[in-house]
């Protein structure tokens, strides 16, 4: 049978799964022996104007977008400008991570098979307009969870570092290296690397999902507007070029008789880097896909006694799987709107493998839409008991006005706690939200929207003194700290702090300003230490934890410096 033959019925295969699963939309490509055999789209590309989904509806691949990461940078190894497997610092010499192991070991082969042992730290990129380079140079902030090459931990930020590499030592962007050594090649002209860019565009897909308590589809609001094209996810792509692009993977890297990627390069992405877990024999039983393992930008499994290579895309709205089967050169790409139907992706992407290597069908469709149910009691159960560990009556040790102020974290940048009309508010990035008391110096900060998840909860903590200076609160996977920034004296008044001051003693001191801007102290025979602001004429020292220095003003003249310690109040006279 042809594989047009082996399709046959498919059409109103998928008809019948976008009524089941509720779906906008599902977008197929199909390509057997390099040739196109089946580019389509089924469903609203835009479900509330109707709009149809079609070969050139351009649509955002996301994590899809890895592969071409990978190889670009592979391609810098094919020239000789990089190596996957001797340490990445020998390439560049400013590459710091955590700690010394990592710096002196890790490898660009690490970085690009999720093995450094460092979880995920999004939130450094998402909304933030981060460069490659920045994230480069934040590398040393992410502290490892496991050892390197230990296990499989899913890592965008490595893509970012890995997109610096290629920026440094080839010598142009990620995005101007793809363009120029894959995508024209190959013909991909309508594929680009923003979606944000393109929301003028008349053919752009638009992302839905249900409404959390009924079946009705709800339109989503496009998130980072104001992020560059980012390496572990951002390209946007259409059915037509996802063909294209399958029909050079599946011949051996070749656009005609043009070698564009090199097969050595192609086979070295699915080389196997770090196993993955057998998670659907173990949770469910389901034996037909075994022994997966992360390569380069992609990963491969054994599927029904074939070899697959693919990867995943998942961004709010869109799903998409891409992938091939080498030896029997068929690839498919399928395209999926709606977070409520992300499974649908792999119920199509499987059924179609199996119809075109004439395989009795397994039930992917039952199985996974029989998981749907059950995951929404599940997620509707955890909602309505998120507050059951709120212990009622207690109130906020401090007035609300001394929580706010600016708290920064290196890695992630800075968070604004503002008081406004006698409440409190979160400020970071694009989200202004009401932070509203929770129990004792715990504060949440959730959206006006019913249907949005996401959940700030920020527990204040008090210095020795009892000054709020910092919380604490979790982002992704990690528990991050934000200390409170210095308070910003203006300039004129730092100048009248300057000065000679004397200890009861007799001993002199000398308070002064630096050109930087800083104000310090120095304490005959001993090291200069600089002041840090607390608040309005408060100031603190490394040295001496538990302390504070306040400058003292009468008749409209600095007269003493007040040191508060913990036996007691030591005045230092103005000279």
């Amino acid at each position: 049978m042809t594989p047009l033959e082996r399709l046959e019925g498919f059409d109103d295969h998928v008809a019948s799964l976008l009524q089941q699963w509720n779906a906008p939309a599902v977008g197929v490509a199909v390509v057997v022996d390099d040739t196109p055999v089946l580019t389509r789209g089924y469903g609203f590309r835009d479900y509330d104007k109707r709009l149809r989904f079609d070969a050139s509806t351009l649509f955002p691949i996301a994590s899809n977008t890895k592969l071409f990461v990978a190889l670009a940078a592979g391609m810098l190894v094919d020239e000789g400008k990089l190596t996957f497997d001797k340490p990445l610092g020998q390439h560049l010499p400013d590459l710091r991570f955590h700690d010394d192991i990592l710096t002196r070991s890790v490898t660009l082969r690490d970085l690009l098979a999720h093995r450094t042992g460092i979880t995920r730290h999004d939130m450094m990129t998402f909304g933030a307009g981060a460069t490659s380079k920045d994230i480069f140079d934040r590398l040393h902030l992410m502290k490892p969870s496991a050892g390197l090459r230990e296990t499989f931990i899913y890592n965008n930020v490595m893509y970012y570092a890995v997109a610096h590499v290629i920026e440094r030592l080839g010598g142009m962007s990620w995005t101007e290296l793809v363009r120029e050594r894959m995508l024209e090649p190959a013909g991909m002209r309508d594929t680009s690397f923003l979606y944000s860019a393109l929301l003028d565009q008349p053919n752009l897909a638009v992302g839905y999902t249900e409404y959390r308590d009924r079946r009705e589809l709800r339109k989503l609001e496009t998130k980072r507007k104001n992020d560059l094209p980012w390496p572990s996810g951002s390209m946007v792509s259409t059915l037509g070029d996802m063909s294209r692009w399958l029909s050079l993977l599946v011949n051996d890297g070749k656009v005609d008789d043009r070698q564009v990627i090199s097969q050595t390069l192609l086979r070295e992405t699915m080389a196997p880097a770090i196993p993955l877990p057998n998670l659907a024999p173990e949770l469910h039983g389901w034996w037909e896909s075994l022994n997966g393992a992360y390569g380069l930008g992609r990963q491969t499994e054994v599927y029904r006694g074939h070899l697959l290579a693919s990867h995943g895309g998942d961004i709010r709205g869109f799903h998409s799987k891409v992938s091939v089967m080498p030896k029997e050169r068929i690839g498919v790409s399928v395209f999926v709107i709606g977070d409520h139907c992300a499974a649908l992706r792999d119920v199509v992407h499987y059924q179609l493998y199996e119809r075109l290597l004439g395989l009795e069908p397994t039930p992917w469709n039952e199985r996974l839409f029989g998981l749907l149910e059950p995951a929404r009691q599940a997620m509707s159960q955890a909602r309505n008991s998120r507050y059951d560990d709120r212990i009622e009556d207690t109130k906020p040790s401090h007035p609300l006005e001394d929580y706010a102020g600016n708290f920064a974290h290196e890695a992630y940048g800075t968070i604004a706690i503002a008081f406004e009309n006698g409440h409190l508010r979160l400020k970071f990035r694009d989200q202004d939200l009401p932070l509203a008391h929770y129990h004792y110096d715990r504060f949440d900060a959730e959206a006006d929207d019913p249907e949005d998840d996401a959940r700030w909860r920020i527990n204040f903590q008090a210095t020795h003194e009892g000054d709020i200076d910092r919380f604490v609160t979790k982002i992704v996977e990690n528990e991050v700290v934000f200390v409170r920034k210095e308070f910003a004296h203006a300039p004129a008044l730092l100048q009248r702090f300057s000065g000679a001051y004397e200890t009861a003693a007799g001993v002199g001191v000398e308070v002064f300003l630096r050109n930087d801007g800083t104000l310090w102290l120095r304490v005959p025979g001993q090291r200069d230490e600089r002041f840090i602001a607390a608040r309005d004429r408060v100031f603190r020292m490394a040295s001496a934890p538990g302390s504070t220095f306040g400058f003292i003003e009468r008749d409209e003249q600095i007269v003493s410096l007040d040191q508060m310690t913990g036996a007691g109040r030591f005045i230092l006279r103005k000279v």
